[in-house]
């Protein structure tokens, strides 16, 4: 009896209850999302290196503009990894200016590349719901993870190959009931030549049509894809880059090896993160069956504690769950409003998601005067304490570059690991550290601590030929970087 009177309650207000939370659905993630994007002028503007990946990119687009042959293979008077996609490096030449290298028009370039795939995220949850709603939160969704802008405005190739990875898979889920599924292949090929990490669109569609039991089509696909990628690779190895060793960076030296406790670490953390929107994107997939969108949700599932695994690893791995979650959470949450118990109940798990998504990206994502007055000082020191196009070594590559110094090793990161492996010697660099060739060693860790390795795998040689023959000058303190100081290595008188 008591039920009744509720009951004709919830009837007579439920359109204003609909609206309501609504209205909170839309609101939480718009909040995050405007918190993330107000970061955005700041880190397009500083100056610095937001991480370390941007120095290296930026120093190996600029020996490249110049006509530097950057893909031959590791020398002792010179290493570039050039771990990214080719067309990374071909595009990023036309946007740096060689005689005053900086990362405004890179970092320009991944935020549109960001803006893009949040419009793809709410593409895909149009398609899946005709409900302009949901793609409206699919998109917020999606910018409203810290390590979106964390990486997504970042002198860097992710956000960019991801797109065009993505776009090849909306194209794919598109046309999935006809032969023009194809059509998605060469945007999928682009995206992998620019950079070589996102594969979770290819592996999704094949495994859909091979479900599908459409054999002959699943068997065109991976044979024109597996015959486009050949081919790109002989006419980079043979033709672009002729005379260098392409393949030898594309593939090999990309082969760093896999930390299971760095992987069981991170994987601690994206189970925080990523647990309650895989949950939520399972119970919408429960209601709204869709193979291809479930393919893909696996193999992302899949292959991250693979990929998360890799020694140097970091969120931007997490791009692929995120793209295809944010979709599937929104279609959920708009799909179960018109239940307001079940609405409430998942715009209070949606407030956990976007609280605890917060805390993917570290503390110093907005950079600060701090950190900029912080910048200047290194500047300062490196302009006036070397002449130009003096050889230098260092982490963070970029900041040597800025500072108008010569930087034979582009990246100290790549190599100390290949060299740990023994993919290459580093008795040459050895040498030249005795010999004293460079005038300031740059690094991110204290090598007086065996402990403190701040990312890199300095072989004994190497760390012992520092201390003998360089001696410490300056240390900054950095509040924005990836490591908290910076350590200046002069050789000893």
């Amino acid at each position: 009896m008591v039920q009744v009177p509720e009951s004709r309650f919830l009837v007579r207000f439920a359109p204003y209850l609909k609206v309501l939370l609504l209205c909170t659905a839309l609101a939480l993630p718009a909040f995050f999302g405007a918190r993330n994007l107000a970061t955005w002028p700041n880190r397009l503007r500083y100056p610095g290196e937001l991480n370390s990946m941007e120095g290296r990119g930026l120093a190996e687009v600029t020996l490249f503009r110049e006509g530097e042959p950057v893909y031959a293979p590791a020398s002792p008077g010179s290493f570039h990894s050039m771990n990214f996609g080719p067309l990374f490096y071909l595009l990023g030449s036309r946007l740096v200016d060689p005689h005053a290298p900086g990362y405004e028009s890179l970092r320009m370039l991944s935020m549109l590349a960001t803006l893009a795939l949040a419009a793809a995220c709410g593409l895909l949850a149009w398609w899946m719901t005709r409900s302009y709603a949901a793609a409206v939160m699919a998109s917020m969704l999606f910018l409203a993870y810290q390590f979106v802008s964390l990486f997504g405005v970042c002198a860097r190739p992710d956000t960019v190959a991801l797109l065009l990875g993505f776009c090849g898979f909306l194209v794919a889920y598109r046309f999935r009931d006809s032969n023009k599924i194809l059509w998605s292949i060469p945007l999928m090929i682009l995206g992998a030549f620019y950079k070589q990490q996102f594969t979770v669109a290819p592996l999704a569609v094949l495994l859909f049509l091979m479900l599908e039991k459409r054999f002959r089509l699943a068997l065109q696909f991976a044979a024109l894809l597996g015959a486009a990628g050949l081919t790109l690779l002989v006419v980079f190895e043979f033709l672009i880059f002729r005379h260098q060793a392409f393949l030898l960076h594309f593939l090999t030296y990309n082969l760093i090896p896999f930390s299971w406790r760095e992987g069981l670490v991170w994987l601690r953390l994206l189970g925080i993160v990523f647990l309650i929107p895989c949950l939520m994107a399972l119970w919408s997939l429960k209601f709204r069956p869709d193979k291809l969108l479930a393919c893909y949700f696996g193999w992302a599932v899949f292959l991250l504690p693979l990929m998360i695994s890799k020694e140097g690893t970091g969120m931007q791995y997490c791009f692929e769950l995120n793209l295809i979650v944010c979709p599937l959470v929104a279609s959920l949450v708009t799909m179960k409003l018109s239940s307001p118990m079940y609405g409430a109940f998942l715009i209070y798990f949606l407030g956990v998601v976007l609280w605890l998504g917060q805390f993917t990206g570290g503390p110093n994502v907005d950079p600060s005067p701090q950190d900029f007055a912080e910048e200047r000082e290194v500047q300062a020191f490196l302009r006036a304490s070397f002449p130009p196009q003096t050889p230098a070594l260092g982490y963070f590559t970029g900041d040597l570059l800025r500072a108008g110094l010569a930087t034979p090793i582009t990246d100290l990161f790549q190599y100390s690991w290949l060299a740990c492996q023994g993919k290459i010697e580093d008795a040459g660099l050895v040498d030249q550290l005795r010999q004293r060739r460079f005038a300031v060693i740059l690094l991110a860790n204290d090598l007086t601590s065996r402990s403190d390795s701040g990312g890199l795998c300095l072989t004994e040689p190497l760390r012992q030929a520092i201390l003998l023959n360089y001696h410490l000058a300056r240390t900054f303190d950095f509040h924005l970087a990836e490591q908290k100081h910076y350590y200046a290595w002069v050789p000893r008188p």
